[in-house]
C-alpha cells in the first residue's frame, strides 16, 4: 500500500490540507500519515569575541508530544469514520528535516504541504519550509495553495 505523508503546523490552513490530502490518499487507495514536527526550544549561547549566537536544540518533554498528538488524532477522527487508513506522528525536529526524514523512514510515495501564500519579502527573510521540501525531496510533493479565511 502506498503511503502519504501530510505535515500540518495546526496554523488555520491545517485542516485545509489535511481534506486535500485525504481526498488524495482516498483516490489512491493510499495510508495517509499525518505529521506535526515540532521545532526544538533553542538556547542561546553567546560564542566568541563577536558574540556569535549558537543554538543547542533542547528535546520537548514527552507530554507535550502526547497533547500534540491528540491534536493530530483529531484531524484523522474524520478521515478514519470514513474509512481512510490513517495514522499520526509528532516528534520535534527542525521542520524541513523531520518532514524529508518521515517520508524516508515510512517510504512515502508522495509528501502533502499547504502553502501559507506568504509574499516575497517574507520568503526573502525567513524562507519556507515548503521551497525547502521542494529542493530537498526525492519524492513528489503536492502543494495546497491554501489561504487563511
Amino acid at each position: 500500500m502506498k503511503t502519504i505523508l501530510t505535515a500540518i503546523d495546526f496554523s488555520p490552513i491545517s485542516q485545509k490540507v489535511v481534506d486535500g490530502a485525504g481526498q488524495l490518499a482516498a483516490a489512491m487507495g493510499a495510508r495517509l500519515v499525518i505529521l506535526n514536527v515540532a521545532e526544538p526550544i533553542a538556547a542561546y549561547v553567546p560564542v566568541g569575541a563577536a558574540m556569535d549566537v549558537i543554538t543547542a536544540p533542547m528535546p520537548m518533554e514527552p507530554a507535550d508530544l502526547n497533547a500534540v498528538k491528540e491534536r493530530l488524532n483529531q484531524f484523522a477522527a474524520p478521515l478514519l469514520s470514513k474509512g481512510l487508513n490513517v495514522e499520526t506522528v509528532a516528534l520535534v525536529s527542525l521542520p524541513v528535516d523531520g518532514i524529508l526524514d518521515q517520508a524516508t523512514a515510512l517510504q512515502a510515495a508522495m509528501i502533502v504541504l499547504g502553502s501559507h501564500g506568504h509574499g516575497a519579502v517574507y520568503q526573502l527573510f525567513s524562507g519556507s519550509v515548503v521551497t525547502s521540501v521542494l529542493h530537498r525531496s526525492h519524492i513528489p510533493v503536492t502543494v495546497i495553495p491554501v489561504h487563511a479565511d
